[in-house]
């Protein structure tokens, strides 16, 4: 559920942001010494900017 938020937040402004979600995830299940994966990059200030815009800002036909 909280994946599904993210995508839907984000939409097209940031797609790949349910990565960085998921590898947190994966990270707080790791034990110690295991190989921890990397974290993806961070969407850029304009693409979470325009995320914000689309989560207050709806389109045509929303209720």
């Amino acid at each position: 559920m909280a994946n599904a938020g993210v995508v839907s937040a984000a939409g097209d402004a940031a797609p790949d942001a349910w990565k960085a979600l998921v590898a947190h995830r994966i990270r707080s299940y790791a034990t110690p010494g295991a190989p921890i994966p990397h974290m993806p990059e961070a969407p850029t200030s304009a693409a979470l900017y325009r995320a914000m815009v689309r989560l207050t800002c709806p389109g045509p036909g929303s209720h």
